[in-house]
């Protein structure tokens, strides 16, 4: 008997849509638990991923054939880090990948589905691009943690709605 995960890391489809909303609402709700006002104004919804999944932006990390977790992988720049405040990208120009929306489902929170999520999408980006680029909520000291621990490098403030950390991995 295998207990080994089966992961899979693939495009998100139409027909994943509702598995994925579920999961980003779940993140809305730990997020609000935990007191923080990130992803509390809508955002994202379903529309969103419905564009991310029309753009073909949107992955899914399957475990045992189950997705578990969202994100979207963004190629070719974003124009919020052009303006990157206290401190420097690692790399210039507009060559990387931006991931965006990481959620992961309740059932999964802290077995490492986060993980494996961005290292597949490390190794997709890999291939094409020098180096990945996320941000997110200052107090989310969760995403900081992981980010961390897959030696990404703290790189300064960029804004959206509010201020949010950025940072960067060279992976390519």
């Amino acid at each position: 008997m295998n207990t080994t995960p089966q992961y899979e890391f693939r495009r998100a489809q139409s027909g994943d849509l509702a598995r994925v909303v579920e999961i980003i609402r779940s993140a809305q709700r730990r997020l609000a638990r935990a007191g923080i006002d990130q992803w509390q104004n809508g955002y994202p919804n379903r529309e969103r991923v419905e564009e991310d999944v029309a753009r073909e932006y949107g992955r899914v990390l399957c475990l045992n054939g189950e997705v578990v977790a969202y994100g979207a992988l963004v190629y070719g720049g974003e124009s919020a880090y052009d303006a990157l405040r206290g401190g420097e990208w690692l790399t210039s120009g507009s060559d990387y990948l931006t991931i965006h929306r990481l959620s992961v489902a309740e059932e999964v929170v802290g077995t490492g589905c986060g993980r494996e999520f961005m290292q597949r999408a490390e190794a997709e980006g890999a291939t094409k691009v020098p180096s990945v680029r996320v941000d997110t909520h200052p107090d989310n000291r969760t995403m900081q943690s992981l980010l961390s621990s897959l030696g990404y490098r703290y790189c300064g403030v960029v804004e959206y709605e509010s201020p949010r950390w950025a940072y960067e991995k060279i992976v390519g």
